[in-house]
């Protein structure tokens, strides 16, 4: 079996390299050759002589275009063009997974925006402060890494947060307290939760990214909590992900994002685990030669 691994050229860091080499001997461990390539690498392999059809793609990028791309050449791509801009875009994810069985902060949408500064559109300011209240959670709709993620305590940093935004779609949700600091990660192979994380940090952040300062302990997620991921990853047709939940009052427990490319390095080291030996495990039960 013969594979490429689709990673961005623009994308440099310890983590994203040391996961590109995770995934590489996983592959050569199942006995499959695993070419990589960036997203612009890729198109020159393709047109020269030396291209040879691959039996799959391993997409960890978000480069949407060219995985619809790869896949109007007949491409099996693990994830889907589609699955990976949904939850690329905050909003989408939201839509998809509503009215599915899924608890999640309640969130307010921006309009569409051609030119005009929403700040000062009293009308969808007031709408905003009429169905929520401070502190709110901003997010704009296409981030990573929890670096597009604000808490907003008042007016003035909701309408300095829309301004630097401009057009850019965003999203206001409902602020979970009883989460501050803290959310579990939660790895979907397939069927499968192969791998649980609670992620905390001290340093005062509201979010426990692990990028942020976010530490990163075992835990044994509950049924209820493995439902929550297994449903998202099943209604988002994802081959593997990523699902980050946080912590409601008691119990109660909420679907915060859904990434469809989720780094594990962090996951494999506290779990003492390879992730990346699940994902090729699972492609070559779902792939006909």
């Amino acid at each position: 079996m013969n594979g490429i691994l689709i990673t961005n050229k623009y994308h440099v860091s310890y983590s994203f390299a040391t996961m590109k080499k995770f995934l590489l001997d996983a592959a050569h461990k199942y006995d499959i050759e695993l070419k990589l390539f960036d997203n612009i690498s890729i198109y020159d392999y393709i047109e020269s002589s030396n291209y040879k059809r691959p039996d799959f793609v391993l997409f960890f990028d978000k480069d949407v275009k060219l995985a619809r791309f790869l896949e109007n050449m007949g491409l099996k791509l693990f994830n889907s063009s589609e699955s990976i801009r949904i939850c690329d875009d905050k909003a989408s994810t939201y839509l998809h997974l509503q009215n599915k069985g899924i608890d999640m902060p309640k969130t307010i949408f921006s309009p569409l925006i051609y030119y005009h500064d929403i700040a000062d559109d009293d009308e969808y300011i007031e709408y905003i402060l009429n169905h929520t209240r401070f502190p709110f959670v901003y997010k704009e709709c296409v981030g990573s890494f929890g670096q597009q993620v604000f808490l907003v305590n008042n007016k003035k940093e909701l309408l300095d947060r829309i301004s630097k935004s401009g057009t850019w779609p965003f999203i206001v949700q409902e602020f979970i307290e009883s989460s501050f600091g803290k959310d579990l990660r939660l790895y979907v192979v397939g069927d499968k939760v192969v791998g649980s994380i609670k992620r905390e940090n001290t340093s005062g952040d509201f979010r426990a990214n692990i990028e942020l300062g976010g530490v990163a302990s075992k835990y044994i997620p509950s049924e209820y909590e493995k439902n929550i991921a297994l449903k998202a990853k099943e209604v988002l047709n994802l081959d593997f992900c990523g699902v980050d939940i946080l912590f409601g009052e008691g119990e109660k427990r909420y679907l915060c994002e859904v990434n469809s490319n989720a780094y594990f390095v962090g996951l494999n080291k506290v779990l003492e685990i390879n992730v990346a030996e699940y994902i090729f495990e699972y492609i070559k039960k779902n792939i006909s030669i």
